[in-house]
């Protein structure tokens, strides 16, 4: 089994190394301190992931080859796709995990939209920064045993149960 990087990866793996190296773990500690700040350092990233996930261009993280309707079958990941975001996404961790799946459409809650937006969701949504609320008392993480619901209420929802983090 050869666990060489390909190549091809190179340029990723080595523009990924230096943002972990000289802009995740230079501003790291400073958010871990004021952790309601908003890091703005990664605004500029949006553009920079979005290039790393090509083949998810219309919904960040893995979106783009989804097949949207029943008659629709997608049209497959693109050749190395995947493996340049984890190889990518596997180098920014090493900055600083919490800021890696901080940038803007890439955690959690954009995968959440990639898998289940139709066309006119993923066009508002897709391409704004997203969260995912799963953590709660009791249950930690475990998706399947969530508690809070969100019920409509007029043109808004009401949201019971707690959230921690």
């Amino acid at each position: 089994m050869n666990l060489d990087i390909p190549g091809k990866f190179a340029p990723i793996v080595h523009q990924a190394q230096q943002v972990a190296r000289e802009v995740f773990r230079p501003i790291s500690r400073h958010y871990d301190r004021a952790e309601h700040a908003y890091p703005k350092e990664l605004d500029m990233f949006a553009s920079i992931m979005d290039g790393m996930n090509d083949g998810a261009a219309d919904g960040g993280a893995g979106a783009g080859r989804l097949a949207r309707s029943a008659g629709d079958t997608g049209t497959g990941n693109q050749n190395g796709t995947n493996m340049k975001t984890v190889l990518g996404l596997t180098e920014l961790c090493w900055g600083d995990v919490g800021l890696a799946l901080s940038i803007p459409r890439q955690g959690l809650g954009n995968s959440a939209i990639a898998a289940v937006a139709n066309e006119q969701q993923l066009q508002r949504f897709g391409k704004t920064w997203a969260a995912m609320a799963i953590t709660e008392p009791g249950v930690g993480s475990d998706s399947a045993a969530i508690r809070t619901t969100a019920t409509k209420d007029g043109d808004h929802y009401i949201i019971n149960g707690e959230k921690i983090y």
